[in-house]
C-alpha cells in the first residue's frame, strides 16, 4: 500500500497515515475501559472484553466456537443463527484455533486490527485530507460508535471490504472489486449490492472513454475481465446459500429466520415516519426509535450528497443498503449507518473542511465515546 520514497515529505505523510490510527486505537481502548470501570466497578477488569460483548456479539462468539445451528435448533424454539453471515465469524474461529486466548478476546483484538486497516485503506478516499483522516480515524477507533468496530460485530469487516471495493473501482480494477465484493456478500446480505456498483462504474468508464452510449452493451460484454467480475462478485452469497441448502435444507434460511425477531416487510418510508414521530413521554430528549430514524435520515442525506457529487457507484450501493434493511424496520439502523463506509467517509470530508468545525467534531467524537460506552453497558436499545 505504501512504498519508500526519497522525498522526506512523503515519508512523513506515510508515518502520519500509519501511526495516527494506532494512537486513536490506544486512546479509544482507554476511554472505553475507563467507562467500563466507572459503570461496572465490581466486575473484574479481566472481564472487560466480555462485558462489552452484548446483543449480536454473543451469537458471533458461539458461531466462531461451534459453527451453525442444525435444524431443529437444540434448546431453542424459534431462532437459529442462520441470519448471521459466515465470513467474519469463520475467520475469527480459525484464528481462535491458533491463538491461546478466549474467543471474545481474540475477536476483539482482530476487530481492532481490522478497523486499523480499514482506516489506512480509506486514506485516498478521504482526498488525502489530514483533517478528514483524523476525524475518520477517531470515528472508527475512539468515537461514539467505535464499539461496533472493536468488539465482535461484522460491521468492522464490512467497512474494510467496502473501502477496498471502492478503492479498486477508483482504479477501474473490476476483478479486485469483485473479489472484495464476494467476501462482502459473505459478510452481510447487503454486501451483494456492491455488484451493482461494479456495473455502474463500468458504465461510467465506457461513457468517459468512448464519449457516447452507442454500443454500450456489446462494449461491456466484450470485456472479459468485467464479465468475470460480475460472476465473481456475488459468489459469497451464493456459497452461503448452497451451504444452508445442504445444512438445513433451506437456502434462504437467513431470510426466513427473521420472523423469529418479529421483523415484517413494509414500506420503509412508513417505518421512518413512525420512528421520527415516536416522541418521548418522559424526560428523555429522544426515544430509541427517533435515534434510529435520525440515523437512517442522516444516511439518506449523505447518499444524496454522494449523488450530487456524481459518485454514482457509491450512491447506488448506499441507497440499497439503507432502504433494504429499513423495509424490515428501524432495528439496528444506527449500527448499519455507522458501518457504511461511503457515508461516514463523506461525512468526515465535510466536517474536515473548516478548522473550527473540525476541532468541535473531534472533541465531540472523543467525548461521545465515553457516554456511548456507558449507554452500551447500560443496555440502550438504540445501539443494538
Amino acid at each position: 500500500m505504501f512504498q519508500a520514497s526519497s522525498d522526506p515529505r512523503e515519508d512523513r505523510a506515510t508515518l502520519f497515515v500509519l501511526l495516527l490510527p494506532l494512537a486513536f486505537a490506544l486512546l479509544g481502548t482507554l476511554i472505553r475501559f475507563l467507562a467500563f470501570r466507572y459503570q461496572l466497578p465490581d466486575i473484574p477488569f479481566t472481564n472487560y472484553f466480555q462485558s462489552l460483548c452484548r446483543w449480536d456479539c454473543g451469537w458471533y462468539v458461539r458461531m466462531a466456537e461451534t459453527g451453525y445451528d442444525p435444524f431443529p435448533v437444540p434448546n431453542r424454539t424459534n431462532a437459529g443463527n442462520w441470519a448471521f453471515f459466515p465470513f467474519y465469524p469463520m475467520l475469527v474461529g480459525v484464528i481462535t484455533k491458533l491463538v491461546p486466548l478466549p474467543t471474545i478476546v481474540t475477536a476483539s483484538l482482530v476487530s481492532i486490527a481490522t478497523a486499523y486497516a480499514a482506516v489506512i485503506a480509506a486514506w485516498p478516499l478521504l482526498g488525502r485530507s489530514r483533517k478528514a483522516y483524523i476525524l475518520y480515524a477517531a470515528f472508527m477507533l475512539s468515537g461514539p460508535v467505535s464499539i461496533y468496530f472493536t468488539t465482535f460485530f461484522t460491521e468492522v469487516m464490512f467497512v474494510l471490504l467496502t473501502t477496498l471495493v471502492f478503492r479498486f473501482l477508483g482504479r477501474s480494477n473490476y476483478l479486485g472489486a469483485a473479489a472484495a465484493t464476494a467476501l462482502l456478500s459473505a459478510t452481510r446480505i447487503v454486501g451483494v449490492f456492491a455488484s451493482l456498483s461494479i456495473g455502474v462504474q463500468a458504465l461510467m468508464d465506457y461513457r468517459r472513454n468512448r464519449g457516447t452510449w452507442r454500443g454500450v452493451i456489446g462494449g461491456l460484454l466484450g470485456q472479459p475481465r468485467l464479465v468475470l467480475a460480475i460472476f465473481i462478485a456475488p459468489l459469497g452469497l451464493f456459497a452461503y446459500m448452497a451451504f444452508l441448502h445442504y445444512w438445513i435444507g433451506d437456502g434462504l434460511a437467513f431470510s426466513h429466520v427473521q420472523r423469529a425477531w418479529g421483523r415484517q416487510i413494509a414500506n420503509p418510508i412508513l417505518y421512518l415516519w413512525q420512528g421520527l414521530n415516536a416522541w418521548p413521554d418522559d424526560e428523555r430528549w429522544l426515544t430509541p426509535s427517533q435515534i434510529l430514524a435520525l440515523a437512517a435520515t442522516a444516511g439518506i442525506v449523505l447518499t444524496g450528497i454522494l449523488a450530487w457529487r456524481r459518485q454514482w457507484p457509491a450512491a447506488v450501493f448506499a441507497l440499497l443498503c439503507i432502504f433494504i434493511p429499513l423495509s424490515a424496520g428501524l432495528a439496528s439502523m444506527l449500527r448499519f449507518m455507522s458501518g457504511m463506509a461511503p457515508l461516514t467517509i463523506t461525512a468526515m470530508t465535510i466536517l474536515g473542511r473548516n478548522r473550527i468545525i473540525f476541532m468541535l467534531s473531534l472533541a465531540a467524537l472523543l467525548a461521545g465515546a465515553w457516554f456511548a460506552t456507558l449507554a452500551w453497558l447500560g443496555g440502550n436499545v438504540a445501539l443494538v
